[in-house]
């Protein structure tokens, strides 16, 4: 039955009162006027589009545009979330630093008791366990590290940082007791048929969540000095592929296609393939030589929340 015009008005300005001034819910409402919560929405969306309603958000700290860049960069690659460091009085020394103590705050946010939580390597995430506080609450986690581990840089090892996941919360750790790069295809494909090595690789589609960081795009230098310590005949076939950053150890172009290449038959990590079937893929990564390569994960769709700065946010979207 139609409701009269004088009527409807009256309806929903009484909705609006009882709504913004005394903070009914919309179900008391609904049964103080007598009509259905369909037909409630239905008043109130019309009061918005008449202009009825004006709601004003006090903003003292400048924050809607950090929101509308996140919004945007959510939009383009349909991501679940993005955070957004804003480094405007910040210099890029400290980039590392707020980037983990953001990944500390969404991990303190989102995980719950009886999840399972990959966890991949690198710098951001190892400060971003730093940053974190112990939360007795939270139990029977089950932590998976993604990848095998290096015979340098002890403190930003797979192992080590499931394991100190677990400083936190309480769970146990399944790690992957092996190099991250074998000698031979055959050794590498034998490695991973080991059966605990096997279910680990295999874990991704159960995984809550699963935190990687993002490696920079790769050029002769920066592979040189960076923690892989590759030879020069597998920076030679990585240039050659046009690299442009990797997750997990696994290489892939601006276009997000893994680079199909020796080393990627010898490595003892998840796929990138594998890795997107995770419920939520959290990256932590940023800076003017991660822009080109967390833009070809986006466009791989390896990333489903994305935490980074504006600056790399800004760049991303300017580059297409």
């Amino acid at each position: 039955m139609s409701i009269p015009a004088e009527h409807r008005y009256y309806l929903k300005q009484k909705a609006l009162y009882y709504y913004y001034e005394k903070d009914y819910s919309y179900s008391d409402i609904a049964g103080m006027l007598g009509i259905s919560r369909v037909t409630l929405n239905r008043l109130m969306n019309e009061a918005k589009a008449e202009g009825l309603i004006k709601i004003e958000i006090l903003d003292s700290k400048n924050l809607k545009r950090v929101l509308i860049l996140e919004d945007k960069l959510r939009t383009r690659y349909g991501l679940k979330d993005v955070k957004l460091v804003d480094m405007a009085d910040f210099n890029i020394d400290s980039l590392v630093p707020r980037l983990a103590a953001e990944g500390a705050k969404y991990v303190e946010q989102c995980i719950r008791s009886g999840m399972k939580v990959g966890i991949c390597w690198g710098e951001t995430l190892s400060t971003m366990l730093t940053c974190m506080n112990r939360n007795s609450s939270v139990t029977d986690l089950e932590v998976y590290s993604l990848l095998g581990g290096f015979c340098s840089e002890a403190n930003f090892q797979p192992t080590l940082l499931a394991q100190s996941l677990l400083a936190f919360y309480s769970g146990r750790a399944y790690t992957i007791n092996a190099p991250f790069v074998c000698h031979s295809r055959l050794l590498c494909s034998e490695i991973k048929k080991e059966p605990e090595i096997a279910r680990i690789l295999d874990i991704c589609p159960s995984l809550d969540l699963a935190f990687v960081g993002v490696g920079q795009h790769p050029d002769r230098d920066r592979l040189k000095k960076s923690y892989y310590h590759f030879p020069d005949s597998v920076i030679d076939e990585l240039l050659s592929a046009r690299a442009v950053g990797d997750i997990c150890g696994n290489f892939y172009d601006a276009e997000g296609r893994v680079c199909q290449t020796d080393l990627s038959s010898r490595i003892v990590s998840v796929s990138l393939q594998d890795l997107k079937t995770c419920k939520n893929v959290i990256a932590v990564a940023g800076g003017p030589s991660k822009v080109d390569s967390i833009r070809g994960a986006l466009n791989g769709g390896y990333i489903h929340t994305l935490i980074t700065d504006v600056n790399t946010a800004e760049a991303i979207l300017a580059a297409g």
